[in-house]
């Protein structure tokens, strides 16, 4: 398939000149024959500067064939670009909000995260709460193993000597203590942080309420 080819911009230009003095000259020349007697100023101006009179006379024709010539090359850009399929735009991200909320339920569902926390412990024992506990370590710990990937951002035991060195980002590593001066810093390990190397959460339908941490239960007797 052959695909004809537009001329450049400065082709365009060029042709519109040679033709708007080519038009110039010819209305000049046909304005004196129309006229007769009453152009015989004008013939005087044509033989005496033939370039010049033809210029004035090619100028409002000149004016239209460079707009035809520019509108019809701004056209066909336009119609071009039309013919372009715009791009595809990216998915949109998940939303944190809700993926926080699903960890949430998750939590409730494995380890009855959100009843634990809602429970006043104050009527319980020691005993008591700590046997509830074991039931939401084991089950939130389940979620945390299944659908997070967590590794310590200062590898090391607590207690242990580490050395801050210059450049460190705060919002991974928090000095306290006795902090003078510019790093390095060196102290005592109180906690290693935790960083999530992976997040995965299951495939929702679209139309799923995310605020709904856990549904109500009703027993029909």
């Amino acid at each position: 398939m052959t695909t004809e080819r537009s001329p450049s911009p400065a082709l365009r230009w060029i042709g519109a000149l040679v033709a708007g003095g080519g038009l110039g000259g010819a209305a000049a020349y046909a304005l004196t024959q129309v006229l007769g007697p009453a152009s015989s100023g004008l013939t005087g101006a044509w033989q005496a500067n033939p370039v010049a009179t033809g210029a004035i006379v090619a100028a409002p024709l000149l004016a239209a064939l460079v707009a035809a010539v520019s509108g019809g090359g701004s056209a066909r850009a336009s119609q071009g670009a039309a013919t372009v399929a715009p791009p595809r735009s990216a998915a949109p991200p998940p939303d944190r909000g809700e993926a926080a909320l699903h960890l949430l339920a998750l939590m409730q569902q494995e380890g009855r995260l959100v009843d634990f926390l809602e429970e006043d412990l104050g009527p319980y024992s020691d005993t008591q709460i700590g046997s509830a506990v074991r039931t939401v370590h084991s089950g939130c710990r389940a979620v945390f193993k299944e659908r997070l990937d967590l590794a310590p951002i200062l590898p090391g035991a607590e207690g242990a000597t580490v050395t801050v060195e210059r450049g460190f980002d705060p919002a991974a590593v928090r000095v306290t203590g006795n902090v003078r001066g510019e790093p390095p810093y060196q102290g005592v390990l109180r906690h290693p942080g935790w960083r999530s190397a992976a997040f995965r959460l299951p495939d929702t339908t679209g139309d799923r309420d995310h605020t709904i941490l856990a549904p109500a239960e009703v027993e029909v007797l």
